[in-house]
């Protein structure tokens, strides 16, 4: 009878990760293994042609895990501690398997309370050294979080993805780091440096129906990049995620990716006005979000999307087609 109740407890469990809290149903241990097998073997390419030679995906959404973990063992003597800014649940997230991995120490920034609680609840947290910090980053309290609450001004590894004021955060944030790894919206195209306008409380869900408006153009965050010393090295094959290293390190990689490429996206996560998805490339969902305004950053003015004549270059051009 025990042993029965027992199998009905963890059937449930299963179907109440999985059903209600939209959590992963994996084994991680498993997924651990398999990931390390893959990381030893990319350990050994000395040259690649470009990431997604080394890409793979143990916790992060797409192939992050095997960027970081190959570009963190290319710089000698890196500071093990990084800084992750957006992680809801810390299920699936840019630094959890170098955590596990390489046993760094960790901090979280996470606005939402609910988030910062099942991150605590979970064995990884009180097995690493990782503080998880449940604020809503802003202009006005980026840096005091990190001057207060982290005293970090070295990182090996900072990531942003906060769907929403990403640039003018980044802007703002004073820390200096090897590696930054950071969303980008390809909505907006690979030719011009436009950003939302800063809100303090953006809000990506609440913002456009579609939710495609929120973040900055990749040419937007090279150029912001550069300006803060850290030199583009390439983007994920999805097209969303763009790697940048610090220039004082930039000697470990530059013989060592043969191609720095932007990849055009392949997501299509746009979404009708009744919340569900409706699988349009990039291209066709612009016209959802063309009267909205961007904040253009060589024009230092607002213009709405339709004000530009193109958006993607020809290669993205072709790819849509």
């Amino acid at each position: 009878m025990i042993f029965f109740l027992k199998k009905i407890k963890t059937l449930f469990e299963i179907l109440f990760l999985k059903k209600f809290l939209n959590r992963p149903d994996f084994s991680e241990k498993k997924i651990f293994i398999q990931a390390k097998i893959i990381e030893n073997s990319n350990s050994k390419k000395k040259k690649i042609n470009d990431f997604s030679d080394v890409e793979f995906s143990a916790f992060s959404q797409f192939g992050e895990d095997g960027i970081i973990s190959w570009l963190t063992g290319q710089i000698p003597n890196i500071k093990r501690t990084f800084l992750e800014i957006g992680t809801e649940d810390y299920w699936e997230s840019n630094t959890r398997y170098l955590l596990k991995s390489q046993s760094w120490k960790g901090f979280i920034i996470e606005g939402s309370k609910d988030h910062v609680n099942e991150i605590k609840k979970q064995k990884i947290y009180w097995q690493n050294e990782l503080t998880a910090l449940n604020e809503f980053v802003n202009l006005e309290n980026i840096n005091q979080i990190i001057n207060d609450k982290i005293r970090q001004t070295e990182l090996g590894l900072l990531s942003i993805d906060i769907d929403g004021n990403d640039y003018w955060i980044l802007q703002e944030i004073n820390l200096e780091c090897d590696l930054i790894v950071a969303e980008y919206n390809p909505i907006f195209g690979d030719i011009h440096k436009i950003t939302i306008p800063y809100h303090k409380n953006f809000s990506r869900s609440k913002e456009h129906f579609s939710n495609l408006y929120f973040g900055c153009s990749i040419n937007a965050l090279i150029d912001l990049m550069k300006k803060k010393n850290y030199l583009f090295i390439g983007t994920n094959t999805q097209g969303m995620n763009a790697f940048f290293i610090n220039k004082k390190k930039y000697d470990f990689v530059k013989e060592k990716i043969s191609n720095i490429i932007i990849f055009p996206p392949k997501t299509r996560e746009g979404r009708n006005f009744d919340g569900n998805l409706n699988f349009n490339n990039l291209k066709k969902n612009l016209n959802m979000i063309k009267d909205l305004e961007v904040y253009d950053i060589d024009k230092k003015i607002n213009l709405k999307l339709s004000e530009y004549k193109d958006l993607y270059s020809e290669k993205w051009n072709n790819y849509f087609t």
